[in-house]
């Protein structure tokens, strides 16, 4: 089966600012750099004038997506509000 391509939108949460966002930021970073090591992930980053993350997954389902995105740290803490798309890239540089 294909893989197919999926987007999560971070927002601030109601978590967001408590004392702990700092180090659950941070656990968020290797998770993505765990992700990106076993080669789950596109891409991750945040828009600079707003505070939105988006990160770019490709798996083999919409499930498999749903749980790295419900498996983040700083998700799962409350601290980043997620929202999971399917992505389909109609034209990309190889």
């Amino acid at each position: 089966m294909e893989k197919q391509s999926f987007v999560i939108i971070l927002r601030p949460a109601p978590n967001y600012g408590v004392p702990k966002t700092e180090d659950l930021i941070s656990k968020h970073f290797a998770y993505l750099q765990k992700l990106l090591a076993e080669g789950t992930l596109v891409m991750a980053g945040r828009f600079t004038e707003v505070l939105i993350g988006l990160v770019m997954i490709n798996t083999q389902d919409k499930e498999t997506a749903e749980s790295i995105m419900k498996a983040d740290p700083a998700v799962t803490a409350g601290i980043f509000h997620a929202e999971l798309y399917q992505w389909t890239i109609a034209l990309h540089a190889c």
